[in-house]
């Protein structure tokens, strides 16, 4: 089974690059909202996993920049963090699922959007994360949701999103269907404050997400014709109705799941 950077999605192209600032731009602010929500503020010790093009390692560098806050953003691939390190921004090429803690820690806040579903061995690293929190720290997990793309009343775009899901299930092992049973991932870790929140913004009218799911589908259309998967014209229709300003409808949610890690216990007194 191939990674997510082994010519599947990541990489350092301009299309990736464009691909990932699309998805930004649709799921940042509700990322800033919830972390906003947990207090994420000065001082805090933060790790941002598969930091992707950067946005939110960055928005975490000024939220966390006075009493010494620190950040560090880690990739597989973190060429497109090149230009991003900076006082108390650090960027480290770092593999989750068998390197060690990264420096800095252990954390008052760990991240992860869109990186633990695409991992086969996903409740491994879900440990090892959850481990790398200070006690009190903060676990924010986020991740696709599929469960809106059935009841769509456009065939083709239906058709073209559950092959998107299905390419990523054969070709690296991605599970879309890890994300609906958040927030029980946390709760049985025995994770305290545990929540959960789901954001699903309009696909169409030539937005952000329409953008986003256009090269993605773009990106993962030789490896969806290699399975035959659906046809090829059934993605060109798809990929024309992702461009027609008049088209508009939900395609995958982000199911979003914190909690905290307990205290520690007390000192007992002498």
């Amino acid at each position: 089974m191939r990674g997510y950077g082994d010519d599947v999605l990541g990489g350092a192209q301009d299309s990736e690059r464009a691909r990932l600032a699309a998805m930004a731009a649709v799921c940042d602010p509700t990322t800033a909202r919830v972390l906003d929500d947990l207090g994420v503020g000065p001082g805090w010790r933060c790790l941002e996993v598969g930091a992707g093009a950067g946005t939110v390692a960055t928005w975490l560098a000024g939220r966390v920049r006075p009493a010494g806050g620190h950040v560090v953003a880690t990739d597989i691939d973190p060429r497109p963090l090149d230009d991003l390190a900076g006082p108390n921004l650090t960027v480290l090429h770092h593999d989750i699922t068998c390197d060690p803690q990264p420096p800095g820690g252990p954390f008052d806040l760990v991240h992860a959007r869109f990186v633990l579903e695409h991992l086969p061995a996903r409740e491994e690293v879900l440990d090892r994360l959850v481990a790398w929190l200070a006690p009190g720290g903060v676990i924010v997990v986020e991740s696709i949701a599929g469960f809106p793309v059935g009841s769509s009343p456009h065939p083709a775009f239906r058709r073209a999103m559950h092959a998107v899901e299905d390419v990523l299930a054969v070709t690296i092992g991605t599970d879309a269907t890890w994300g609906r049973r958040f927030p029980a991932p946390l709760l049985d870790r025995g994770l305290l404050d545990v929540g959960l929140t789901v954001s699903l913004p309009a696909t169409g009218g030539a937005n952000a997400s329409a953008l986003c799911w256009a090269l993605t589908l773009s990106r993962l259309r030789p490896h969806i014709l290699e399975h035959q998967l659906v046809a090829a014209d059934v993605l060109d229709e798809a990929l024309d109705l992702l461009a027609d300003p008049g088209f508009f409808d939900l395609a995958a949610a982000t199911a979003i799941a914190w909690g905290r890690r307990p205290p520690a216990a007390p000192t007992p007194a002498v």
